[in-house]
Order: structure tokens, then sequence, then C-alpha cells
């Protein structure tokens, strides 16, 4: 009996989709909870919303290729395993000191290598935008909030004092004759630059064929937004101090934001759709290249998936928790109790918070330390070097100081409170002997103390004094402040001989 040469092609076409799927499946037992906390931040943050709409716009834009997919020849790619492994190896690191956006970009891209590895580069090529859309799934852009609150205000300044209004500017506090403007986390538009990127590159890909259009859309997507933006603020404050602070201020200004979004969004997609290309028609015809799948690759693949859990398994159980010696600094210490001039940290192993007299300054300290054995991340939005109700930075630059005969490199932060209150802070992150102002070396320092089982942990330090006119002042306080306590600070950091149960060393009564 003769077979049609359809039924030929549709067997090895249904164990490539088999392959795939099983490897999917292993792929999401493997990573639920990355995956899992992706849909919290979506439920929960009206910034990342979008992510919700994400994968099923990636399904739809895929659903459209499907005759170009028949058509594709199938060939499975070695090449991805040591992709794969990267990206695995990436995720294990980041899990281990919850670098969760770390962990949530490595687990979407592995999606587009095992596509590449069960069904070849040819099909990878073919659905690379729908594959790589996924990234704006991931909930990240957090790190841009200060950028774009500096962006904002100066944009702000310049468009009023064009508008002949008097205006002050502190930090991110705008002072005007009618009142007093805060451009803050909120005021960002962080929120907008997301959505407009999203939208935009998909808007991009669907209208343009050009490369050269779609690169200049999406550059637009990025700046438009970001003008926008300052003048969203702008018209805020001018509304406000035209109307003696009646209008443009709390929940009506919020729906100003959006609506005026909506209209620069609409103005940016209108006009681009005058340069739209016509879609060519491409025909799907041909036969595909299909090769057999050997069993080798979904082997291979599923066990470099299935490695972080074997490398847990086999690996001894963490060592002891690292013995700290912090007596000698809390004794040095005069406790205080919460302050708006203490940094704001969570779920720390412990914290020493209290003051030292400098002469005629009261330098108050913090400290925060991080155990290597638990799931508690040192480096986190949720840990802030100051309370950011209260305060505003006004500038920020990195210090290096010869303190204990080492290099100590400190990040220093000039703030602002709405009452006028200006603030020097120093602050820096430690992990053993080891100390930085840069907080994703320490990271790395923990992630790798973590997986290979060394004893690393991971600890905050801030200084800061209140100043009046004089900033040089307040660094001459807070540096002779640190010469004198420099090794008790580091004695603290450092393991010793003693046990000290560090969970009971909090200095506040």
């Amino acid at each position: 009996m003769l077979k049609s040469h359809g039924t030929e092609q549709a067997k090895p076409k249904y164990f490539y989709a088999v392959g795939l799927a099983l490897l999917l499946i292993v792929w999401l037992l493997c990573f639920a909870d990355t995956l899992w906390s992706m849909v919290t931040i979506w439920l929960r943050s009206d910034t990342y919303a979008h992510g919700i709409l994400i994968f099923p716009i990636s399904l739809f834009l895929i659903w459209r290729k499907r005759q170009h997919i028949a058509a594709t020849a199938l060939q499975p790619a070695y090449l991805a395993l040591p992709v794969l492994l990267l990206l695995v190896i990436i995720w294990f690191f980041a899990n281990a000191v919850a670098v969760n956006v770390v962990t949530q970009l490595a687990v979407v891209l592995m999606l587009p290598v095992l596509l590449w590895l069960c069904c070849g580069w040819q099909q990878l090529k073919l659905l690379r935008f729908p594959l790589f859309y996924l990234l704006f799934a991931v909930p990240m852009g957090e790190n841009l909030v200060p950028w774009l609150q500096d962006i904002t205000a100066d944009i702000t300044v310049f468009a009023l004092q064009l508008s002949q209004i008097p205006v002050y500017r502190d930090g991110l506090y705008l002072s005007t004759p009618t009142g007093l403007f805060l451009v803050a986390e909120a005021c960002s538009g962080i929120r907008y630059l997301i959505a407009s990127v999203a939208l935009g590159t998909l808007y991009a890909y669907l209208t343009y064929t050009s490369r050269v259009k779609q690169a200049i859309f999406c550059i637009a997507a990025v700046i438009v937004p970001i003008l926008a933006n300052g003048i969203r603020a702008y018209g805020i404050v001018l509304i406000a101090s035209l109307t003696d602070m009646k209008h443009a201020v709390g929940v009506d200004h919020l729906i100003y934001g959006w609506l005026f979004f909506g209209l620069v969004i609409f103005i940016m997609f209108f006009i681009g759709g005058f340069f739209a290309d016509k879609q060519a028609v491409v025909s799907a015809s041909g036969t595909a290249n299909i090769k057999p799948l050997p069993k080798l690759v979904l082997l291979s693949g599923a066990l470099v998936l299935l490695l972080p859990l074997l490398t847990s398994l086999l690996l001894p159980p963490l060592a002891q928790q690292p013995q700290y010696q912090v007596q000698p600094l809390q004794q040095n210490l005069t406790p205080v109790a919460g302050s708006v001039m203490l940094p704001k940290f969570t779920d720390s192993s412990a914290e020493l918070a209290g003051s030292w007299q400098q002469q005629q300054h009261k330098i108050w300290f913090y400290a925060a330390f991080y155990q290597h054995t638990d799931d508690k991340k040192l480096v986190s939005w949720h840990n802030q070097p100051y309370q950011a109700a209260h305060w505003t930075a006004a500038g920020a630059e990195r210090r290096q100081l010869h303190v204990a005969n080492q290099q100590l490199t400190l990040q220093e932060m000039d703030l602002r409170a709405a009452n006028g209150q200006k603030r020097l802070l120093w602050y820096w992150y430690g992990s053993g002997n080891f100390f930085s102002a840069d907080p994703y070396l320490i990271t790395a320092m923990q992630a790798l103390g973590k997986v290979l089982h060394i004893s690393q942990h991971g600890s905050f330090f801030a200084i800061s004094v209140s100043y009046t006119d004089n900033p040089e002042q307040a660094r001459t306080a807070l540096n002779q402040a640190l010469q004198q306590r420099m090794e008790l600070i580091i004695a603290a950091n450092a393991t010793g001989p003693d046990h000290v149960d560090l969970a009971k060393q909090v200095s506040q009564p």
C-alpha cells in the first residue's frame, strides 16, 4: 500500500511538537516559582500590569505565522545546549540571592533557546520577534526611576522659566510662589515609558517592514513619553499655580496624567500610520526539510533544565551561620528609636541603629546584616539607604577614603527634606572583610558564596549628619567619625572566634 507524502511529513512534525511540548513542561515545572513571582507582580503593580497581556500577544503573533512555521525546516541544534546551560547557571546564581529580575530574564530567555535546540535555527529566526517580545513580561526598569525623576524636574523647571514663573529647585523639590511641589517616584513616568515601549515595539513590528522605520519608531517610543511626562509635570504645576492649588493636585492630577499619556500615544501612532509599509504577502509554499528528532536532544535539554535541582540535592548542607563580633560596636553607640534619619531595611537578620557625638555634630549610624543561609536579600527595592517619603537627593557621588589601612569606596548622597533640612549621607555594603559602594558586586559575592557553600554574608552600613550651609564641614565630621570607629565596623562585619547570636543583637530597646 502506498502512503501519501503528507502522511510521511506529518509524523516527524508530530514528534517535534511532542518533543518541544515535553521540554516546555520540564521548563514549567523546574521554574514555576520564578514564573509565579512574575505573575504576582503583574497582579499587584500598576506599572507592570501590562505583563498579563504579553504572553497572549506572543502566542497570537506565533499563530499568525502558522503557515510559515509548517514550511520552515526542522533540524535540532546542539549549539543551543551551551547557551541553555549558561542561562540555567545565571538563574542558579541569581536565585541564590533572590535577584528576581535576573532569574525572570533568564527563565524567559530559555524559551527561544529551547525552540532553537528542538526545532533549529530557521524556526528561531522565523519566530524571533514573538519570542523575544516576551521580555516585556519581565518586571524591570525600577532602576531608571531616579534618572527619570531628574529629567522630569529639569523639563519642568525649564518650561516654568520659559513661562516666566519663578521657580527654585532643591533636589526634587520645586518651589513656586504658589506652593511646593515634589517630583516623586510616581511622577517619574516609568509606567508611561514601559507601556509606550511595549506598545511602540509591537506597533513598529506590525506596521513597518523596513528595519530603519522600525528602529526610528522604537526610538520615538522611548523619547516621546519621557518628554511628554516632563510636559505633563509642567502642566500640573502650571494649572496648580494658576488656580491657587485648587486643581491638578491629588487624584485629579493622576487622571490628567493618564488622559494626557493616552492622547500622546494616539498622536504618535496616528503620525506613524502615515509612514506605514504595505505588508507584502509572503507565500509559505514548499516542503519543509524535516530531519529526525534524536532522543538525545530531549534528554540533554531536560537534563540541563534539571541541573539546579540535581545540584541542590547533591551538594552538602550549607555551612553554619557566620559568627559576628557586634557587641563592641553596639556598646559604642547611643541607641535611638525609629527615626526618619535612619535607612529603611526589611527582613534583616539583625540591625544596629544609634548615634555618635562628634564634637558639635550628631552622627547617625545604621547597620543591617543578612545571613547567607536564608532567602532574605540585602539588595532589594524594599531596602533603601534613606526614607524616600521624607528625603530627596540633591546630589550623589562616589568617594574613596583611606581608612583603617584600606581603601573604602562609599556612596555619598546630599539629601533634602520638605522643611528645608539638609543631610549628608555616606553608605556602603560589605561581605566578609570586603567593602564596596557597589551593591551588585556584593550581591555577586553573596551568590558565589552561597552556591559554593562558602560562608558569605551581606551587610549594609550608613552614617549621616545634618548640616546648614557648608557640606564640607559635614564631610569632615563624617570622616573623623569613620576614622575613629572603622575597626569596630570591620570587626562586626567579619567572622570571629566567639559565636554571637546575631539575631539577638538589636540595639533598639
